[in-house]
């Protein structure tokens, strides 16, 4: 019974102390540096800027990479840098990996995958924050790059990631949950006039006026004439489908109605296209079995990183747990099996992404 009392006296604490916390603090030194970059770089036609609509009346993700090649010296890019360090208490989560040590990172947003920290020659910093007007959303900022001689002097090679997406640990509202959400493909085949001349294709769900200016969607490469491209919906959907040719054009768009669970064989024109043939599966053998096996490895991680992200939220609030709460000796303890078991599934996402990554080589 004094353990059953004990342990509603430390609950009431936590809930006590978790009333009293103030709003989710914000890296502003890094996201000053970080608009700094953007400014010097706002012109560079290597700046990957895409938006990801999941669903028509929910937020967007971001999705943002610089690849850069500067001076080691360069200022606006050690701003960066330091101001990793100097928010390092501003976040929920922090990673800083020194060359040929540490972890391969990758990061979700809406169905998507990216692998931010490639192989473990590169330094690695990444810093992630609740996202301040929408709790469902997670900021994400990562840093990876090589040091590398150029001459007498050393040069910096690498990305900036700035990623705004869901959390992964967020439950969705069981209203979004009551919807049927499904999968659609589009199997697109370019003729050949428009398969020699194009760089890749440019998709977005939803308005026409954000297509036309540039800020949504996502580019898919074309091989051999072909792309393959997989979202999902709960009812019927209008695709905004262009052309980024070699030239750096852009195309205007043509309208594509998807239905939910369903694949469109296209075969795509200049100003036009042909729908081919409309299956209820998806039925592309090519690379299929390493497709299913990447999809899976995608859900495991996607679990795996759900935990993690649930693991440090406890973490956070048991932090906050002053060391004259009742049971405090608990509170140590449970942290310490909290950092273990993050650990522990750290180390497994990191073994799981090596082994496919040797499978796939």
């Amino acid at each position: 019974m004094r353990k059953y009392i004990l342990l509603l006296l430390f609950v009431c604490s936590l809930n006590i102390f978790a009333t009293k916390l103030p709003p989710a603090p914000q890296p502003e030194a890094l996201q000053d540096a970080v608009n700094t970059f953007i400014d010097a770089h706002k012109n560079d036609k290597s700046v990957t800027r895409l938006t990801y609509f999941d669903g028509a009346d929910s937020p967007m993700s971001h999705f943002m990479s610089i690849p850069f090649c500067c001076d080691s010296k360069d200022d606006k890019l050690n701003a960066i840098i330091n101001a990793f360090v100097t928010d390092e208490n501003n976040c929920y989560q922090y990673v800083h990996e020194t060359p040929g040590s540490g972890l391969l990172y990758s990061v979700s947003f809406g169905e998507r995958r990216h692998i931010t920290r490639q192989n473990k020659n590169q330094e690695f910093y990444m810093l992630c924050v609740k996202n301040l007007t929408n709790p469902r959303f997670r900021d994400m900022y990562a840093l990876a790059f090589v040091k590398r001689k150029n001459g007498k002097e050393h040069i910096y090679e690498g990305t900036l990631y700035c990623i705004k997406s869901p959390r992964p640990d967020y439950k969705e509202d069981e209203a979004k949950d009551a919807i049927s959400w499904q999968n659609y493909f589009i199997v697109g085949q370019l003729d050949k006039e428009l398969g020699d001349s194009i760089r890749c294709v440019h998709l977005t769900k939803g308005l026409k006026s954000l297509t036309s200016m540039g800020i949504a969607g996502w580019r898919e490469n074309v091989v051999d004439g072909r792309f393959v491209y997989k979202d999902r919906a709960y009812k019927d959907t209008e695709i905004q489908v262009s052309y980024i040719y070699k030239n750096g054009k852009k195309s205007d768009g043509q309208t594509i109605k998807v239905t939910p669970g369903t694949t469109l064989y296209i075969t795509f024109h200049k100003d036009s296209y042909d729908i081919d043939r409309v299956e209820k599966e998806y039925a592309d053998d090519e690379n299929r079995e390493e497709k299913q096996k990447m999809e899976k490895t995608d859900e495991t991680l996607k679990a795996y990183s759900m935990t993690l992200k649930t693991i440090s939220e406890q973490i956070r609030e048991l932090r906050n747990v002053p060391e004259n709460a009742p049971d405090y000796a608990d509170v140590k303890k449970r942290l310490s099996a909290l950092h273990k078991s993050a650990k522990d599934i750290t180390n497994k996402m990191q073994e799981l992404v090596e082994k496919v990554a040797k499978e796939l080589e």
